[in-house]
Parts: structure tokens; C-alpha cells; sequence
């Protein structure tokens, strides 16, 4: 009875504290929205954000190893909502996010704040993204990517989508793999994982009940993208990921080269 009182004292007071973050949000999204000379840090920003909201979930974060320096497209298998955030809080990234996303209320401001490149469905959508993404990256920039398209119970790693990979190789810069790993909870229970037919305000409030969610956020060597072929690309960073998460176990040729 006395922990059922505890969880549900803890949702409500945290609740209350992502209510009000979204509310700061939703006024940072305003100020960049207005920022037409581009005077404002909108990355920082938006990590700064990222790291509190994390906190106010209760996440406990365990960074192992530093991301690529300069230019590099991050990718990371893809577990959970709390993805983003969490990938927002470790370092400056922009994200790709559906063209939908643009126009949905409250997430649309605030990915478009946080500087999100969208992505058209069907055929011929991504070739303006590659454009724009390699433009970026040549500028020095870093861009995530969960290249699974979907999540999965982190278990397993799906076959990465090759596709959006052409463009770290054409913009010569590194591909940073990524292997996320939500802990369990002390009596087994996988909380992160948002699958199936979960419910995102469902999944929000099991978040919201538990004491800390530990997430490990492993930075695997970076790969050369110059002069390797986007699906081999796409190969060696699921390999690498799934080598870190103890889900393979030998290191293929298309590593080593």
C-alpha cells in the first residue's frame, strides 16, 4: 500500500514537472521562432532541455566513450522515445524526424526549434533531405539517425536502412555507431522499451511511476565513410552496435577495413 502511494505521489509530481518543462519548451520554441538573425543557440538550447527533462523522468545516464570530432552522422539503435532526448542530452545533434511530425501540436514546435530535418514519404522524398543533410555536414555538423525505422524491445538490433547513409558518404565525413541499453528494472521488468501497441500517454505514466530508469550510452569507434558503399556502411555500424550490446560475436570483415 505504502509503495502504490509512493508511485503514485511521484506521478503526480513529476507529471507536474514535464507539464511545466513543456511549458518552457513551447517559450524556447517562441524565441528561436523570432530569432531571425540566428543569434541564439538553438543546440544548446535544446540540450539543455533534453537533460532536464531526463532528470525530471528520473533516467540515470552512463556515457562510455566521446562522439567523432567535427563532422559526423551518429546513428543508434532505437528503443524508445526517451531516445531522442537522451541523444539530445549527450551532445549538439539535429534530428530527422517525418514530415508529419512538422505539424503535430507541441512536438511540431519544438522539433522544429531544435532544428529537425524533415523527411517526405514516398518515392523521391529523401533525395531533398540528402541535400540538405549533406550541405550540413559539410559545414561541420552532427546529425542522428535511428536506421532500425522502428523500435524494438532492445534484445536485438533490426537490419539498419541503408539509404540515409549515402549521405555521410557524401559529405566525407565519419558515421558515429551508437548502442543504446535500458537496464532493467531490479525485478526484471523492461520499462523504456516503447513497441507493439503500447500507448505513448500509457508508456509516459509507467516512465513517470518508476523510481530511475539507467540507460548506458556507448560511443563505439567511428567508421570511415570514404569510399565504402552505403550498405556496407549500414552493416559495419549494426555490427559494432550489436557487438557493444553483447548481441554478436565476431567482428566481421566490413569492420576491419
Amino acid at each position: 500500500m505504502r509503495d502504490a502511494s509512493l508511485a503514485t505521489l511521484r506521478t503526480l509530481w513529476r507529471g507536474t514537472g514535464v507539464a511545466t518543462h513543456l511549458g518552457v519548451g513551447l517559450l524556447m520554441a517562441m524565441l528561436v521562432a523570432l530569432d531571425i538573425g540566428e543569434r541564439l543557440d538553438r543546440l544548446g538550447m535544446a540540450g539543455w532541455w533534453h537533460r532536464r527533462l531526463l532528470r525530471i523522468l528520473g533516467l540515470r545516464i552512463a556515457v562510455r566513450g566521446t562522439p567523432a570530432e567535427g563532422a559526423h552522422l551518429t546513428v543508434a539503435n532505437h528503443v524508445s522515445w526517451l531516445d531522442i532526448p537522451l541523444m539530445g542530452s549527450v551532445e549538439p545533434l539535429r534530428f530527422i524526424a517525418k514530415s508529419e511530425i512538422r505539424n503535430w501540436p507541441l512536438a511540431g514546435s519544438l522539433a522544429t526549434a531544435a532544428g529537425s530535418f524533415y523527411i517526405r514519404r514516398g518515392k523521391g522524398g529523401s533525395r531533398p533531405l540528402l541535400d540538405r543533410l549533406s550541405v550540413y555536414l559539410r559545414s561541420g555538423g552532427a546529425v542522428v539517425l535511428f536506421p532500425e525505422g522502428t523500435t524494438t524491445d532492445g534484445t536485438r538490433v533490426l537490419p539498419f536502412h541503408a539509404r540515409l547513409l549515402a549521405t555521410a558518404i557524401e559529405a566525407r565525413c565519419a558515421v558515429q555507431p551508437v548502442a543504446l541499453r535500458y537496464l532493467p528494472a531490479p525485478d526484471g521488468r523492461r520499462v523504456a522499451p516503447f513497441i507493439g501497441d503500447d500507448d505513448l500517454l500509457r508508456h509516459v505514466l509507467r516512465v513517470l511511476r518508476e523510481p530511475c530508469i539507467e540507460v548506458e550510452v556507448i560511443y563505439c569507434p567511428p567508421l570511415d565513410s570514404r569510399g565504402r558503399e552505403r550498405a556496407e556502411l549500414a552493416l559495419a555500424a549494426q555490427t559494432a552496435i550489436e557487438i557493444e550490446l553483447g548481441l554478436h560475436q565476431a567482428v566481421p570483415a566490413a569492420l576491419a577495413a
